[in-house]
């Protein structure tokens, strides 16, 4: 397991960490092997067959990774690249919407949760179950009203949910916005089905809340109208 794990909060731009550099990783190590028995032209072929070879793959893999832009449905299956995705019902395989982002937590299964406090016109989008997705400790406009649950799953998946990976799904996770903010989210609608959450909010309905999950992209807004009606 890697430490410490990726954040969804850092840039994407950059190759993968295990990507090998010019004296690291395994083409460094295949070199030293092969120094041993080969001297001259045939180790400098060999060192560089080994390089482009992992570099070459590297380039691949980060090219294969598309970036979606806001209101851009990615193809394919709408849960790709979410563990244990028979929990989730889609309701539909794409939606944008907007609002404010109330409170951002990181979970143990490396998703990022943001509550979502939707923009008027949008919050026909929001389940009964919806109220207990609530801002707990917080103060201010809307932090106790029922939020959407948008949900960032992490670039690389990890121990002990390694099919919970952005890569796995082949797209660049969005970044984590800060609280505050005026976003604009796409992605598929769902309903968490999960009966687990009986056990964390006992006697309240949770069955079937509504989440954006996951999030292909998350637009900040910084136009002065973009919070009027949240």
């Amino acid at each position: 397991m890697r430490w410490p794990p990726p954040s969804p909060l850092a840039s994407h731009a950059q190759v993968r960490a295990d990507c090998p550099l010019p004296g690291q990783g395994w083409p460094h190590k295949l070199g030293r092997v092969i120094g041993k028995g080969l001297t001259g032209r045939a180790v400098t072929a060999a060192l560089a067959c080994a390089l482009v070879l992992a570099l070459g793959g590297c380039m691949v893999h980060h090219r294969a990774l598309r970036h979606f832009k806001s209101g851009q449905c990615k193809p394919g299956k709408p849960l790709a690249g979410v563990y244990l995705p028979f929990r989730l019902h889609v309701v539909k395989d794409c939606l944008t919407v907007s609002g404010i982002v109330d409170c951002v937590r990181r979970e143990p299964d490396g998703d990022v949760h943001i509550r979502l406090r939707l923009a008027r016109r949008y919050r026909r989008f929001l389940r009964n179950a919806n109220a207990v997705q609530v801002c707990s400790g917080q103060k201010g406009k809307g932090a106790r009203s029922p939020h959407l649950v948008v949900e960032i799953i992490p670039q690389h998946g990890e121990l002990p949910f390694p099919d919970n990976s952005a890569d796995r799904a082949r797209f660049v996770t969005p970044r984590a916005p800060r609280r505050g903010k005026h976003i604009t989210v796409t992605g598929p609608y769902v309903l968490d089905t999960n009966a687990l959450h009986d056990l964390i909010f006992p006697g309240k309905q949770t069955k079937n809340w509504a989440e954006i999950h996951p999030a292909w992209n998350i637009t900040v807004r910084h136009d002065q109208k973009a919070g009027r009606h949240a």
